[in-house]
C-alpha cells in the first residue's frame, strides 16, 4: 500500500506591505490556487459593481451609471487580486488587453450607429463587428 505524503492545511494569509497587497495561499494544489483567485475576484469585484453603483447613483446625469457599471469593476477586480496572488508584472498583459479592448469598444461605438442607419441591423451589425475585432488586434499588437 503506498504511502501518501501529509497535506498542509490550506492557510491563506494577506500581508499589508508598504508597495501594495500580496495574497498567499499555501499547503495547495493548483485547482484551489484557481478557486481561491476566481472567490477573491468574484467577492472584490462584487463589491466595487456596489461601490460604483451608489457613486453613479449620486451623479448627475444618469447616464454616467453605465459608465460606471460592471466591466470597470470587474477589470480592476481582476487586476487587483492577479497582482496580489501572481504580482503585477503577471497582470501587465490583461492591462494591456483591457486597454486595447477599451480603444476597440469606442472605435465600435463610432462605427455602430451609421452603419445601422446605412446598412440595417444585421449588414451594419456584422460590419461594426469585423472593424471591432481588427480594431482590437492592431490595438493589442501596437499596445504589447
Amino acid at each position: 500500500m503506498p504511502v501518501k505524503a501529509a497535506r498542509s492545511p490550506i492557510s491563506v494569509h494577506i500581508r499589508w506591505p508598504v508597495h501594495g497587497i500580496h495574497l498567499l495561499v499555501t499547503g495547495y494544489s493548483t485547482g484551489v490556487h484557481v478557486l481561491v483567485t476566481v472567490l477573491a475576484k468574484t467577492v472584490c469585484g462584487g463589491l466595487l459593481v456596489v461601490a460604483f453603483a451608489v457613486l453613479s447613483e449620486a451623479l448627475k446625469p444618469k447616464r454616467f451609471a453605465g459608465i460606471l457599471s460592471a466591466a470597470p469593476s470587474v477589470a480592476i477586480a481582476g487586476l487587483a487580486i492577479g497582482s496580489a496572488l501572481d504580482g503585477p508584472s503577471q497582470q501587465a498583459t490583461a492591462a494591456w488587453t483591457m486597454i486595447a479592448g477599451a480603444v476597440a469598444l469606442t472605435v465600435y461605438a463610432l462605427v455602430v450607429v451609421p452603419a445601422l442607419g446605412r446598412l440595417g441591423p444585421a449588414k451594419g451589425s456584422a460590419v461594426s463587428s469585423a472593424v471591432w475585432v481588427a480594431v482590437a488586434a492592431a490595438s493589442y499588437l501596437v499596445l504589447r
